[in-house]
């Protein structure tokens, strides 16, 4: 997998809102943040086992695109935005929103903007800096950067079925 936001040691350039990414000859979009949430899985099924919860993730196709949006699991937030970009987030087990990460995967990376923007605006996305919604959430970057790795050759394999 390659993307355009690496830097010459191969690190992520973190200060971005989406990742750009290109892969089998598709090219992708990644983002992170948060939307409001009315009931965490966890909530419906408290005896639900836990790696189940951790896998929660919704697949959406259309055409030749390809979407994933995982909810990141066991912590709700409090969420302050402006025009959709955050101002703050603060962990809060009653809090409205959860964060998520979108994953897009496209034969081209007008296809992929498209359904980003289709996505954001059908779950009220709130935009964050990949570097702070990582450490809001407390996610490392090497864990994010392997379940991006995962879902573009879950998305790959389903668009060239």
């Amino acid at each position: 997998m390659a993307t355009d936001t690496l830097n010459a040691c191969g690190m992520l350039r973190l200060d971005r809102y989406r990742i750009r990414v290109r892969y089998q000859g598709l090219e992708g979009l990644s983002e992170i943040g948060f939307k409001r949430q009315e009931a965490l899985l966890g909530d419906l099924f408290p005896t639900a086992d836990e790696l189940v919860l951790s896998m929660k993730a919704c697949f959406h196709r259309l055409d030749k695109s390809a979407a994933i949006i995982y909810e990141v699991p066991d912590i709700r937030f409090e969420v302050v935005a402006n025009n959709h970009i955050l101002e703050l987030a603060v962990p809060n087990p009653k809090g409205g929103y959860v964060g998520v990460i979108i994953d897009i995967l496209a034969l081209d990376v007008r296809d992929a903007n498209m359904m980003m923007a289709d996505i954001e605006a059908t779950c009220g996305f709130v935009r964050t800096r990949v570097c702070d919604a990582t450490g809001i959430m407390e996610m490392s970057e090497d864990d994010y950067i392997r379940r991006l790795r995962y879902s573009v050759r879950l998305l790959a394999n389903e668009l060239r079925r």
